[in-house]
């Protein structure tokens, strides 16, 4: 099983619209893929199930990974099949011990997916951070295997990449040296010199850090999200849809399967998808 831990220090910067699009990704290529909302915000819930108050409750929810003698509560996204452990927005009575947070978590390295037997443990756990520095972000790192940490390419978003970096090496790389972490440069302003020289800067600066597409702001990417689609399925631009699915296929090329055979994967669709997502579009926006 391996563990990516969508963080970054900083709001806005597209942090659950990307960790939702790489659940999808890898659940559309065959692996059991189970995402995991920390965020007391729900916002990765509601993408996941369309129902925007969804979070607010503390039963059947992430919460319960802290309690050892409860059942881990799975559900399955009726939008876009994916496994997901939904948020509570009473998530931050968790973020006083990052000790019990990193066993809370841990149970996640045994677990099996229900519908699929003794044995079937996830092939990826995708864990949508909360964007405050605390336990709820701190924990996951420790035990993850890659960290992607958007940014935007401006001042405040170069500001946060550096805070960081100074975390990334002092203090959670120290206790878990097999992670990986890597910057995706989000939400670019095509018509931003400022935007574009930035985020050239940042590709010239961090090389073995900074992933090299550039994904652009775009109205339609929580729009395609909506319809039930990854943004590569609803972008008419050809090089943005060709940035966004090979940003996410890269993540996933250390990410094995049960005999690291992509034949071997099969996919289940929800059934009720367009329906959910009719009454979501109804509802507005969030």
């Amino acid at each position: 099983m391996k563990l990516f831990a969508f963080a970054n220090q900083k709001g806005g910067v597209g942090k659950t619209t990307l960790a939702v699009h790489m659940a999808i990704h890898a659940h559309n290529m065959g692996f059991r893929t189970l995402l995991v909302d920390l965020d007391q915000q729900g916002s990765a819930t509601f993408l996941a199930t369309g129902d925007g108050d969804r979070h607010q409750t503390m039963d059947g929810t992430a919460l319960d990974l802290w309690y050892p003698d409860r059942k881990i509560p799975v559900q399955t996204s009726p939008i876009f099949g994916f496994d997901f452990l939904q948020a509570s927005a009473g998530l931050d009575a968790v973020d006083d011990d990052a000790a019990a947070a990193v066993l809370a978590l841990r149970r996640l390295d045994t677990l099996e997916k229900a519908d699929e037997g003794p044995g079937a443990f996830y092939h990826l756990v995708v864990v949508d951070c909360p964007p405050a520095p605390g336990v709820r972000q701190v924990a996951p790192l420790l035990i993850a295997d890659k960290h992607i940490a958007p940014v935007t390419p401006d001042a405040l978003g170069t500001q946060g990449l550096l805070s960081l970096v100074q975390t990334y090496t002092g203090h959670i790389r120290p206790d878990n040296p097999k992670l990986e972490f890597k910057v995706l440069i989000n939400r670019v302003k095509a018509n931003s010199a400022t935007n574009l020289t930035i985020a050239s800067a940042l590709l010239e600066g961090f090389p073995d850090w900074v992933m090299p597409h550039q994904l652009y702001e775009r109205e339609d990417v929580r729009k395609g999200l909506r319809l039930g689609k990854p943004y590569w399925e609803a972008c008419r631009d050809d090089a943005q849809r060709d940035a966004w699915y090979q940003t996410f296929y890269s993540l996933l090329q250390d990410v094995p399967d049960d005999e690291d055979n992509p034949d071997s994967r099969e996919v289940q669709e929800p059934d009720d998808a367009e329906e959910i997502l009719t009454k979501q579009r109804e509802g507005g926006e969030q």
